[in-house]
């Protein structure tokens, strides 16, 4: 039979070869209950846990009250986040840091021949030559007033046109100031404050636009939690909230945070509330753009919660598995369960806070359970 091949290629693949069920047979071939065992109670190998992806985690409290398990992503805060492109286009010539390097305020970035700039300093370069001139013109004429011999015109006129000549080199000056060129057309990217260097766009002899930054630094112990909170949740939301906030990369990190921004409005697409939480502790593991869920607090109690994934139906009832005694052994616990937010249900009996309990890979096992009873029934 399909179905029987089937049921011994699953108990083959999940139990131990040492003793997977919880009977035994005595000298006669008569069947009894395994000495000391719990009923139900399965025996698998490290290999086995290993494949079938079980985990094994512990009973905890939860927000569990309109907002718990919020979707919520890390970012840099934007005022702690500084895009760096050039002024004025032309080609790196010069990179003097690298991607993921701290850096200080002030410091070089990377350097930049642009055209426009060598145009502008020619220019500085001509109106400073004729301002020279300009000046010891100026010079001789009112030396030939002093003397009676020139005219009061063209000691006016003179001192019009040094003026203006000022006027075009102090404005040049600023220009290329802005540009931040030194000489020559050659533009300095420096930093415009201290972090690190989280994202480059930049390789000597790459052509440089004034499009697309080619640094993008950033302040790592400013990074933030955004939240969206549905529209039948926004009523219990305001600046000041408690929060905590559990990255998915992470989920034995719980982190307190405020909720210190709420949009003006929402979101028309997906009918949510963006809000940004800042996150009392910080640890250096956490990654702009990861993501995790946000839990609101407020002055709401924390229940006893298990991730929906350990809850299996057990003969009729809800049930979880925690470890036995012995390693490799679990056996279902029945637990009476309330309501369920997000990925999570309310534990409202049969388990106590701390105590452990398999988060992933209970399905697994409930499948080779029934695998080993419907093995000894066809015996």
């Amino acid at each position: 039979m399909r179905r029987r091949a089937w049921s011994h290629a699953l108990l083959a693949l999940a139990l131990a070869a040492c003793g997977a069920s919880s009977t035994g047979t005595d000298e006669h071939g008569e069947e009894h209950d395994g000495e000391g065992e719990h009923a139900g109670e399965i025996h698998l190998s490290a290999e086995a846990i290993a494949a079938s992806g079980i985990e094994v985690g512990v009973v905890e409290r939860r927000a569990l009250t309109g907002g718990a398990g919020l979707p919520a992503e890390l970012s840099f805060d934007p005022l702690s986040t500084a895009h760096v492109a050039p002024l004025a286009s032309g080609r790196f010539t010069r990179v003097a840091v690298a991607l993921g390097e701290t850096v200080e305020e002030g410091q070089l970035l990377a350097t930049v021949l642009s055209g426009g700039a060598s145009e502008a300093s020619s220019q500085l370069t001509q109106a400073r030559a004729r301002l020279s001139a300009a000046e010891n013109a100026l010079d001789r004429q009112r030396q030939l007033v002093g003397q009676g011999i020139g005219a009061q015109r063209a000691l006016v006129e003179a001192e019009a046109e040094v003026a203006g000549l000022r006027a075009e080199v102090s404005g040049l000056s600023r220009q290329l100031g802005v540009l931040g060129s030194s000489r020559g057309g050659q533009l300095r990217l420096e930093a415009p404050i201290a972090g690190v260097v989280v994202q480059m766009h930049a390789t000597p002899g790459e052509t440089a636009s004034t499009d697309e930054p080619a640094f993008t630094i950033a302040d790592p112990t400013a990074i933030s939690a955004y939240g969206q909170v549905p529209e039948l949740a926004i009523a219990r939301v305001e600046e000041g909230l408690a929060t905590i906030f559990r990255p998915h990369a992470f989920p034995e990190l719980a982190l307190p945070g405020t909720i210190q921004y709420v949009a003006p409005a929402i979101d028309p697409e997906t009918r949510s509330l963006s809000v940004r939480v800042t996150l009392e502790e910080l640890d250096p593991r956490l990654r702009s753009g990861m993501f995790g869920t946000l839990e609101l607090l407020g002055d709401e109690r924390r229940s006893l919660a298990l991730p929906t994934n350990s809850v299996v139906t057990v003969d009729g009832a809800s049930s979880v598995f925690v470890p036995g005694d012995a390693e490799g052994e679990f056996r279902p616990v029945p637990v009476r369960i309330g309501r369920r937010a997000g990925s999570y249900y309310e534990l409202l009996e049969g388990l106590d806070e701390g105590a452990r309990v398999v988060i992933a890979g209970a399905f697994t096992l409930k499948s080779a359970m029934s695998t080993d009873e419907l093995a000894e029934h066809e015996h």
